[in-house]
Order: C-alpha cells, then sequence, then structure tokens
C-alpha cells in the first residue's frame, strides 16, 4: 500500500531563510512552528543578532543564527552554511527577495529540494527600493521568479500582481493574520498610562516609520479633548523612523491625550491591544507595496475585539466594506484623521467590534496553515 502524503512529508525537512535576526517576524515563527507541529523537520537560518544566541530550539524547531563580523559577514557566513548543508533538506522556504539567490542556489545544490518564495510584500516595489536598488530588485526577482515550485504571498491583490507581472500562475495566498485567541477584554493600557475609564482609547502599533501617517495622526490627536491614542511601536535603526520616534515621545511628554508604550511581545501582544478601544492602521499610498497591502495588524485588532479605522487601500477597503468593522479615512490629513476619529466614535463600536472580531476568526492563522500545509502537499508530491 501506498504511503499516505502525510507520512511522507513526516521525513520532509525544511530549511527557512530570512535576513533578518529573527527576533520579531511572527509570519516567520507562526510559519516555522506550523510546519513543526505537522511533522516537518524545520531549521531556520537567520542572521546574527546582539543577544541573541547562535542557536536555540524553539516551538520544536531549530534556529541558527550565523555570526558576522556585521550584517555582511552574517550573510556570507549564512550562505556558506546553508550551501554546505543543502544536501540535507527536502523544501528551501525563501523569506522576501534579498535570500532569493541564496535560496536558488541552495536548491540546485541540494539535487532534491523544492523551493518556496514566500513575498511578505511586493518585493520590488516597497517604499525602500528605489533609484538603483529598484532597477536591480526588479532584475532579479524577474530571473529567479521561475526557479521557485511554489510562490506564497499574504493577499489577493498582491497575487493577481504577481500572476500578471511574470504571467505565472497566481500565488497562494497564506495572509498574515494571529491564532485563535480567547477574547479578553482588559484595563491594561488605562492602567499603565492613567486614561479615564470614559475616554476612547486609539491605539497605533507596529513601526513608527514613513508612509505610516505618524505625523498627521500626532496632529488630529493632539488638543482633542474626547479621545486618546496610544503608539506602540519603534522607530527602527533609520534615521527617518528614530525622527518619528523621539517626535512621538516628546509630543507624548507634553500633551495629555498622547501616549507612547515600549513595543511587548507577542505573548503580550493581545492582552494589550484588547485594552484599546480602536485601531488604528493609515497606510500612504506612496508605493505600490503599500496600495495593495492588507496589513497584519488589521487581524490583530479584530482578534482583539477593535474596530479599525483604515486608509482607503484597496484590501482594507474591501474588508471594512465586507465586514462593517469600521470607517475609512479618505484624507491622510490632520482634518481628516480628526473627522474619522469623531464619525467612529459616534458610530455603534460594540457591534463593529463583535464584527472585526468575526473578520480575524473568519482569516486566523489556523486557516492560513491549511493553505500552507496544502501547498506543501502539493509541491512534495511533485517532487
Amino acid at each position: 500500500m501506498a504511503d499516505h502524503p502525510r507520512k511522507l512529508l513526516m521525513r520532509a525537512s525544511v530549511a527557512n531563510v530570512v535576513f533578518n535576526e529573527f527576533r520579531n517576524d511572527a509570519r516567520v515563527e507562526k510559519t516555522c512552528r506550523s510546519l513543526a507541529a505537522n511533522g516537518f523537520a524545520v531549521t531556520l537560518f537567520a542572521l546574527s543578532g546582539e543577544g541573541l544566541p547562535a542557536e536555540e530550539e524553539r516551538d520544536g524547531f531549530r534556529v541558527v543564527r550565523c555570526p558576522g563580523p556585521g550584517r555582511l559577514g552574517s550573510v556570507i557566513r549564512m550562505a556558506f552554511r546553508l550551501l554546505w548543508s543543502a544536501r540535507e533538506f527536502d523544501v528551501i522556504h525563501c523569506n522576501d527577495l534579498e535570500p532569493f539567490p541564496l535560496a536558488v542556489m541552495a536548491k540546485f545544490l541540494s539535487g532534491r529540494g523544492v523551493l518556496v518564495y514566500d513575498a511578505h510584500e511586493l518585493e520590488t516595489e516597497k517604499v525602500s527600493a528605489r533609484g538603483l536598488r529598484k532597477i536591480l530588485s526588479r532584475w532579479l526577482e524577474k530571473a529567479l521568479f521561475g526557479c521557485a515550485d511554489a510562490t506564497i504571498t499574504v493577499g489577493d491583490e498582491i497575487a493577481d500582481w504577481y500572476s500578471a507581472r511574470y504571467a505565472a500562475e497566481r500565488p497562494q495566498v497564506v495572509r498574515n493574520a494571529p491564532p485563535l485567541w480567547k477574547l479578553k477584554k482588559t484595563d491594561l493600557l488605562r492602567k499603565r498610562l492613567s486614561i479615564s475609564p470614559a475616554t476612547p482609547i486609539f491605539l497605533y502599533v507596529g513601526s513608527l516609520q514613513k508612509g505610516r501617517t505618524v505625523e498627521a495622526t500626532l496632529d488630529a490627536f493632539t488638543g482633542a479633548k474626547d479621545r486618546a491614542i496610544v503608539f506602540m511601536g519603534y522607530g527602527g535603526t533609520s534615521a527617518q523612523g528614530q525622527r518619528l520616534e523621539r517626535l512621538v515621545r516628546e509630543t507624548a511628554q507634553r500633551e495629555p491625550n498622547l501616549f507612547f508604550h515600549d513595543p511587548v511581545s507577542q505573548g503580550e501582544l493581545l492582552d494589550c491591544v484588547a485594552s484599546a478601544d480602536i485601531g488604528v492602521s493609515l497606510i500612504e499610498d506612496i508605493c505600490l507595496s503599500y496600495r495593495y497591502c492588507l496589513p497584519n495588524k488589521l487581524f490583530e485588532y479584530g482578534m482583539a475585539g477593535l474596530p479599525v479605522m483604515v486608509s482607503d487601500m484597496p484590501e482594507m477597503r474591501m474588508k471594512i466594506e465586507e465586514y462593517q468593522c469600521g470607517v475609512i479615512c479618505h484624507e491622510l490629513s490632520p482634518v481628516g484623521i480628526s473627522d474619522a476619529a469623531e464619525e467612529i466614535i459616534a458610530m455603534d463600536c460594540k457591534a463593529m467590534a463583535a464584527n472585526a472580531r468575526r473578520m480575524a476568526e473568519e482569516h486566523c492563522w489556523e486557516k492560513q496553515e491549511k493553505k500552507l500545509l496544502a501547498l506543501y502537499d502539493e509541491i512534495l508530491k511533485v517532487a
């Protein structure tokens, strides 16, 4: 009798490759955890980082960080280590465009492996892809795209773009959504920040970067008596991000209804989110990747039972209209944001919160995991 496909997969080994330190990459962590829980032997290759172990076991998968010196040194050592051990792996799972050339080499050196290209956004059309970098990124992705045995991405608009751009089979959409979480409303933020029970709390979660409407949002809430906003995020290493983080911190010290909260672990995140009232995701239309985005924060807000205030981007608009779970801010100016905030406060937030939770449940990671595993079933049967 032939082996059942799942029994065959029990012997499959996966090299998951990412060019970051694997500190807070929720999508990569969920992917590795899901594969490991379903019988795959998963090794994640990541870059070295200060205070992080060179090797560790986490939720059933192995993490290997390759020491520098520096980022380039870490990349070079990762390349040598992955290519040297390529024959050990049945699947090379490549996250984002940067490691794509390395992943392609590992596929061919393995002699038997298949390659999954996991595009976390529209890789060649990101806000950071400009000038020569954009030209090289487009050339590189076009040259290598056909080497992938399967492609995954995070949203329908991006999947359609890839299919049209490369005249290829439409990528499988595996959304970057959180796992199911038992909803429990808390007062964490109110207690920590001493916010009145009568004041609606708007919450911004994520990086403080260009294209996130940070400054206009600060202006929209400055001086407002009927609402508060909490920024829970970080500026990262870029000069622009660090400037925005300083601006948020300084404004929060000056304005009684504006607050800055340091980022929290994934384990604590939804507890904090559930203590707010309205989630904020105001992405600016400054690149195609942003235009076609469907942020994971939208699903995190929904999982925590928060209605949302979002910008008018195609995928976000469709979700708001389909589920009636928030308002669309059509003008990303201080006046436009203030008007949208007033609009959502005046609406039935309880009904929108229930709708937002339903949206998150219907797109939860458990459902995304099934699509991921089905794709692995298919490519390994073909291989």
